[in-house]
């Protein structure tokens, strides 16, 4: 049985022609903007709400905060809430590249990773919202109307973006683009 030999050389390139090529998503139209503007927005008002904590010194969301027991277990909780502020920077920075031209220039598995896990990440951000909503009728205010709001809005712009970035990125997409009318 001959061993198959496979040249260095052909093996870079095919490592290049395959997990390196850019995506070259196909352009977003006017209702993936908006869906992406709102993920963007509501990533970096997360990061402004972790500053704010960070600021304070304690754990928690500005008018949630953690219980007592949960703050004594953190010996510097600025500095744990300002990764978290950073992490809310790099999650505005995933969907963003989705219609960006530098975006175009990541490869699409490594992009959909991203921004998969990104999506699952705020999609239980937004059902921890969602369920932290005091929505008593006899009781509703703004505060518990915006958190159910944004929470449901920010499902749902997550589930755009990931969707249409898979749909838009599909090898091809773009020369279908450019055929339709």
């Amino acid at each position: 049985m001959a061993s198959m030999r496979v040249e260095p050389t052909a093996l870079m390139t095919l490592i290049r022609r395959t997990l390196l090529r850019p995506a070259r998503p196909a352009p977003a139209g006017f209702r993936v903007r908006v869906a992406v503007w709102l993920t963007v927005a509501g990533s970096l008002v997360y990061a402004g709400q972790k500053v704010y904590m960070a600021a304070r010194g304690e754990i928690g969301m500005p008018g949630h905060p953690a219980p007592a027991h949960v703050q004594a277990q953190f010996e510097h909780p600025g500095w744990a809430q300002a990764g978290n502020a950073a992490l809310g920077i790099v999650a505005a920075l995933v969907p963003w590249s989705t219609i960006t031209h530098w975006g175009a220039r990541i490869p699409r598995w490594a992009l959909l990773c991203a921004l998969a896990l990104a999506t699952v990440l705020q999609l239980l951000g937004g059902l921890i919202t969602l369920q932290r909503a005091d929505l008593d009728l006899a009781h509703l205010g703004w505060g518990s109307a915006y958190e159910a709001v944004a929470g449901g809005v920010g499902i749902a712009a997550w589930i755009v973006v990931l969707v249409s970035y898979c749909l838009r990125s599909r090898p091809h997409a773009g020369a279908v683009a450019e055929a339709r009318p």
